[in-house]
């Protein structure tokens, strides 16, 4: 079986170099979702290693639900966060992201400010936008708190396994549950 993480962030800004607010991420294959990950990041640790923070992004956040905005708040060091979040990689064959040119580019830049190496192979770079878009994406309904990147990746996840599982089927001469 392949072994798939899905990663979802939520940022101050969308360029790699951003400040990184949270990590939401899930292990999951073919049968279904597993172990879950999720850290709130230190904005002054981030800041500390010379990633930024772009003030419309911030604005937008501040415009968020009180709910929304905790993630402003408190988190853990950025070193520390990425440290965790490679050790949660560790043994995974691909990365995926709702798209890999926003999320693993700055996860990749946050790496690079602490000077530790990205955990996963640029090659092993999946995009749940492009899969998503596809006929035969599954509808899934998303569950949990809009801007929770734990949330997010879960949902996005949920999305791939079933679209992989109507694809897979479609492809084996059967009719996927959308026809």
């Amino acid at each position: 079986m392949t072994e798939r993480v899905m990663v979802d962030l939520e940022t101050l800004g969308t360029d790699p170099g951003a400040v990184i607010l949270s990590i939401g991420a899930v292990r999951f294959d073919e049968v279904g979702l597993s172990d879950e990950f999720y850290k709130n990041v230190s904005i002054q640790s981030c800041v500390d290693a010379g990633l930024e923070i772009d003030a419309d992004t911030l604005d937008w956040w501040l415009g968020q639900d009180d709910e929304v905005q905790d993630v402003l708040q408190g988190g853990v060091r950025l070193s520390k966060a990425l440290a965790h979040f490679s050790a949660f990689y560790r043994g995974a064959d691909e990365i995926w992201a709702f798209s890999p040119t926003f999320d693993c580019q700055i996860l990749s830049a946050a790496y690079d400010a602490i000077d530790e190496p990205t955990p996963w192979n640029y090659r092993d770079e999946r995009d749940c936008r492009t899969l998503a878009a596809l006929p035969a994406a599954a509808d899934v309904e998303q569950q949990g708190d809009a801007h929770d990147a734990l949330d997010d990746a879960v949902y996005q996840a949920r999305t791939v396994v079933e679209t992989l599982d109507r694809l897979d089927t479609n492809s084996e001469g059967g009719e996927s549950d959308g026809e």
